[in-house]
């Protein structure tokens, strides 16, 4: 099963422990004693090393996109300045690590005149992971402290300065690579359809992936950095490799949370135009090439056939969002998801021939054009006029069985060899409306 493992969100509720010994998520947090009438100051004494890394080469072609859009999302400005302030210090890493998280502290963000609650402090981090995909190393530990006119977050880098630098350079130089092949002026369909191969065929579903203890398991598998560069990752992993490489090319692009057959998941949505279409890069990468492409721009309709979407921030309680009650939390809640309900950028509704009537003109050049280069699989899409279970059977399993006079047509411009009919093995799937051909030769 393809599936995502749960970074969950450890907050370290610094006021309420009142005590520096817990990780010392904030040092000197009660410096000034029990007895003082003044409020308690909370100082940072460590030392920061600036990540520099190298400057990411691009498709001359195409205007990178940044995505904002969980940003836009979020309800108060409270929680969009604590995104901006924890954007502005992710590059900023200490390089000793954490006692008491085992992480690496980024400099500590004051917000003056802010009182961010634990679900807003929660839905911020959710909505920077989302919108950056190329943070990979901003972990869901945060260390938190609020009062009536304050707000102090303390934020963990996975890795060391050093670890985050040679991490970093390593996805961007796999990600340059990758830009510089893609020819100018592709449609932003076109476009995706790189992304999306350059994927599958770079990256491999971790199959070990422990599903029960999920701290054994390695993070990187969970981010692009896994995927482009360890070149494993589970659905996370693709999901966040694919929407920065969509962005890098100038193509909107969004993560999407959710689950499938009983387990977390994420997967993509993405812009061509003005709609949007969902795209799940995980469960196209099989072993089967004339399925990868069945979750290439689908709409709701046709994703919720098999996968369920997690709530909205917005519709969800504090309590929910903290993780104290509900299915849901902050971790694999939603905070931006688009619309999705055309159906025309689909791949093979767009790109494969057409069984619009039994004379089968499009299908019989399809497949002309597959035989004449001598092609494993001929797939074809029954039209939405056609009752496809009916036109299943007419084609291959009941008299007239018109495939079979297909095939004798476009047997006679084969000049040096045929398809042999009677060593024929189709598939079809109802829910994308194909069916898949093997082809034999004599």
């Amino acid at each position: 099963m393809k599936r995502i493992l749960i970074l969950l969100l450890a907050f370290f509720m610094a006021l309420a422990l009142c005590s520096c010994s817990v990780s010392e998520v904030f040092e000197d947090m009660f410096n000034n004693g029990p007895d003082t009438t003044e409020q308690p100051t909370i100082s940072d004494k460590r030392s920061y090393y600036e990540i520099k890394p190298d400057e990411q080469t691009f498709s001359e072609g195409y205007e990178p996109v940044v995505s904002t859009h969980s940003y836009d999302e979020l309800a108060t400005e409270g929680e969009k300045e604590m995104y901006l302030r924890l954007l502005d210090v992710c590059y900023d890493i200490s390089p000793e690590q954490d006692e008491g998280t085992g992480r690496y502290a980024m400099p500590q963000v004051k917000l003056e005149g802010y009182t961010l609650t634990e679900a807003q402090v929660r839905t911020a981090v959710k909505a920077l992971s989302d919108d950056r995909p190329e943070i990979f190393w901003l972990t869901g530990t945060i260390g938190y402290f609020s009062d009536d006119s304050t707000t102090i977050i303390q934020a963990y880098a996975s890795y060391s300065a050093e670890e985050v630098d040679e991490r970093v350079n390593a996805v961007r130089s796999i990600a340059g690579e990758f830009y510089t092949s893609v020819p100018d002026g592709l449609s932003e369909y076109d476009r995706e359809m790189m992304v999306h191969d350059f994927l599958i065929e770079r990256a491999a579903y971790d199959e070990d992936v422990d599903t029960v203890d999920f701290d054994s398991n390695d993070p990187d598998i969970n981010t692009a950095y896994g995927a482009l560069v360890e070149q494993k990752a589970v659905c996370e992993g693709y999901a966040r490799a694919f929407q920065m490489l969509m962005n890098g090319l100038g193509v909107e692009c969004v993560g999407v949370m959710g689950a499938a057959q009983e387990q977390y998941h994420i997967w993509n949505a993405v812009q061509l135009g003005e709609e949007w279409y969902y795209t799940d890069v995980t469960w196209d990468d099989r072993e089967e090439s004339y399925a990868r492409y069945i979750y290439f721009n689908i709409n709701e309709e046709t994703l919720l056939i098999d996968h369920t979407m997690s709530p909205m921030a917005s519709d969800m309680t504090d309590d929910e969002i903290n993780g104290v009650c509900g299915d849901f939390n902050a971790s694999v809640m939603n905070i931006f998801v688009p619309s999705c309900t055309d159906s025309s950028q689909g791949y093979y509704c767009s790109r494969s021939p057409r069984l619009t009537d039994y004379d089968g003109a499009d299908v019989k050049s399809g497949l002309l054009y597959s035989a004449e280069n001598e092609e494993e699989y001929f797939v074809f899409y029954v039209d939405e006029s056609l009752d496809f279970n009916e036109a299943v059977t007419l084609l291959f399993a009941e008299s007239p069985q018109y495939f079979f006079s297909y095939i004798k047509e476009v047997n006679d411009y084969l000049p040096d060899y045929s398809i042999d009919s009677s060593n024929i093995s189709y598939y079809t799937l109802e829910r994308a409306r194909i069916a898949a051909v093997e082809l034999n030769y004599y």
